[in-house]
């Protein structure tokens, strides 16, 4: 089977540029960072392309909203190469305890440190922690920070959770915050006028009215990635021009009136 074209290129935003500074800097330095950023505007894609510039002890977990403090643990010590310890018992194995895997841990970045390597943990799409697990956050803040980055990167909502904002009758993660407060960094709002012109210089230079239109329609880059990435593989597939009418098509929006 023929290898997939891909169509859309790695333009370098103004966000996605913050947020490679920001990832390069915990890397080098050991810090807690807590990345926010509108939804949208490529915090997935940004660690992708750090991950792919500096792989060597970089572990990225993306967080599921069914994830539970156990599904956290468990995917960092198999990022880490590590198999999920068990402890042998007279039926079978059973899995062991939340504080033992910390300890294991924090033994294998203390041996990653010892051989000249830099971890950093990012935990993506952070807003999916629960409260249970944010409090584990903390104690693998304090389990690892002498020795490895942590970096969580979500939307807003992350913050909701912590400082319990919309839910009175849950606690707030005091501790977490204070550990995170001088790392919080706010990735800077999508200006459209200003954020869309590469991705239309790139693909669509001279289609005036086309651009006008994903401008009303497009309110981020991955909007505007998912209007316009069908548009450039149908145009290259059936040998066609990139017009507005044959977005209108692609899209059954209404045709222009002449």
């Amino acid at each position: 089977m023929a290898k997939s074209q891909n169509y859309w290129q790695d333009i370098q935003t103004l966000q996605s540029k913050e947020i490679i500074s920001e990832l390069i800097e915990a890397k080098e330095n050991r810090r807690a960072l807590l990345i926010i950023s509108d939804t949208g505007l490529g915090k997935t894609n940004s660690i992708k392309i750090f991950a792919k510039k500096m792989p060597r002890n970089t572990y990225v977990i993306t967080v599921g909203d069914s994830f539970k403090l156990e599904d956290i643990v468990n995917e960092i010590i198999a990022s880490l190469g590590m198999e999920i310890p068990e402890r042998r018992e007279r039926f079978g194995y059973r899995a062991v305890g939340i504080k033992i895997k910390l300890d294991q841990i924090k033994k294998k970045i203390g041996e990653i440190v010892e051989g000249g390597g830099e971890p950093i943990i990012i935990l993506d799409e952070a807003e999916n922690l629960k409260p249970s697990v944010l409090k584990m956050i903390k104690e693998l803040y304090d389990a690892i920070i002498d020795d490895c980055s942590i970096v969580m990167i979500g939307t807003d909502q992350i913050m909701d959770a912590i400082l319990n904002r919309k839910h009175k009758n849950r606690q707030s993660v005091p501790q977490l915050y204070r550990r995170f407060k001088a790392g919080i960094r706010y990735v800077s709002p999508i200006n459209k006028a200003r954020d869309f012109v590469p991705f239309f210089k790139t693909y669509i230079p001279n289609e005036t009215g086309l651009q006008d239109l994903l401008m009303q329609c497009c309110e981020n880059f991955g909007e505007l990635h998912d209007y316009l990435e069908p548009l450039l593989r149908y145009a290259d597939k059936n040998s066609k021009p990139v017009t507005e009418e044959l977005f209108r098509l692609i899209h059954k929006m209404p045709k222009l009136k002449r």
